[in-house]
């Protein structure tokens, strides 16, 4: 039985529904940096990153892809187009295919293929890397922001063991739990460093459908300043 990804079910809907309206917001109060980006737009990240991942490394259902990275724009593009080719997310841990920040390329180990992440707000490439390791803005970049999934069996895992349907029933469950609802929008100071950091930061937000602002080394000083212009209704420390 062939069953819908995670995109399939929590960012399609959205993209269709609300598309070209802020989604997911990140700050860096440290580089006082900030991206806006739509649906519309983290859709097509996701895109470029699931075609990358099936077409140029050739990976399909149930195939580990590494996430060594941060709460981030790119973070979240990466996730959504490695569940959309219905690959199985280890995040925290190296997999087939590694997608890594510059400082931490080694622990992507044994990983066949690793990809920087340069994690600049408007996503420039990782510039003098070693031998063996691919920028992953210069690799992505050339591949269509549209994507045909081929969907994956139901029981596949897709994030820390779990199927599509369990992380989509735990997201949606933790989103009615927080109250949120359709419009909200959440701000977050939590860093993604568990599979439990993804759901409260990204997924379960999403799954009301909420949006997202993620400010990254807070300044607690301008958190309120923050909160009240982004019209922010709820908030995730």
């Amino acid at each position: 039985m062939r069953g819908l990804t995670v995109t399939d079910r929590l960012l399609v809907p959205i993209v269709q529904a609300d598309g070209a309206a802020p989604r997911f917001t990140w700050y860096d109060d440290a580089t006082h940096a900030r991206m806006g980006l739509s649906a519309i737009t983290l859709g097509n990240w996701a895109a470029k990153c699931g075609n990358l991942l099936r077409d140029q490394y050739g990976l399909g259902p149930g195939d580990p892809v590494g996430v060594l990275l941060p709460a981030h724009w790119q973070t979240a593009g990466i996730l959504f187009g490695a569940w959309w080719a219905g690959c199985e997310v280890r995040f925290g841990e190296p997999g087939d295919v590694t997608f890594c920040a510059p400082d931490r390329i080694d622990e992507a180990g044994d990983s066949d293929e690793i990809l920087a992440v340069g994690l600049d707000a408007f996503g420039l490439a990782v510039p003098d890397l070693p031998p063996g390791i691919d920028d992953y803005t210069t690799e992505v970049r050339v591949h269509p922001d549209a994507f045909t999934p081929g969907g994956a069996a139901a029981d596949v895992p897709v994030l820390a063991g779990d199927p599509a349907e369990i992380v989509l029933a735990r997201s949606t469950a933790l989103a009615a739990s927080a109250g949120y609802a359709a419009g909200d929008r959440v701000l977050s100071t939590r860093e993604w460093r568990t599979v439990d950091d993804l759901y409260d930061g990204l997924l379960a937000p999403l799954a009301a459908p909420a949006s997202v602002i993620h400010v990254a080394h807070p300044d607690p000083a301008t958190l309120a300043d923050k909160f009240a212009t982004e019209k922010a209704t709820a908030r995730v420390a």
